[in-house]
């Protein structure tokens, strides 16, 4: 084959693995430490928009419950139209950007409401509480690794975040 053909194929492959990467959403990171490292959660394909990580955004929407008409069963793990609008509304009353996504800022936010729940401690997990403008949740944090999970509000079990 000629040099040149093959040189000319060989960028043609590399420009597109390139463009698979970048289009990729992030990869299956569950939620860790002070949630502000927490990846980006929207409706559109450059960002995370199914998974655990979604149900704890959603659980943290169900506890604020800021409209009043948030029930468990929009806790379904998928960040449609219906989770971008209850952010959008979460973010007003909270003052930080309004954008309709789960950012590092919304995701600081949030954590802001996270309190410590020593009768949840034992010696590998530390206990907490997400406390919302009108419900509660649990949440436990590896002491290992700072991975979080949480006591899904809809399914009554313990919940990984990752996605």
């Amino acid at each position: 084959m000629n040099k040149r053909i093959l040189r000319a194929l060989i960028a043609i492959a590399a420009v597109f693995s390139l463009s698979l990467m970048i289009g990729a959403p992030a990869k299956a990171d569950p939620a860790a430490g002070s949630w502000s490292d927490n990846h980006q959660l929207c409706n559109s394909s450059s960002c995370v928009r199914t998974g655990n990580i979604v149900r704890l955004w959603q659980a943290i929407v169900w506890a604020d419950d800021l409209t009043g008409n948030v029930g468990t069963s929009f806790i379904d793990g998928e960040f449609g139209s219906n989770t971008a609008a209850k952010t959008r509304t979460w973010q007003d009353v909270m003052n930080v950007g309004i954008d309709g996504s789960v950012g590092p800022e919304t995701w600081g936010e949030a954590y802001g409401a996270v309190n410590r729940n020593t009768g949840y401690d034992t010696s590998t997990q530390t206990g907490y509480f997400y406390y919302g403008y009108n419900r509660t949740f649990a949440l436990r944090k590896q002491n290992s690794n700072g991975v979080w999970t949480f006591l899904n509000p809809r399914t009554g079990s313990w919940t990984g975040t990752s996605h």
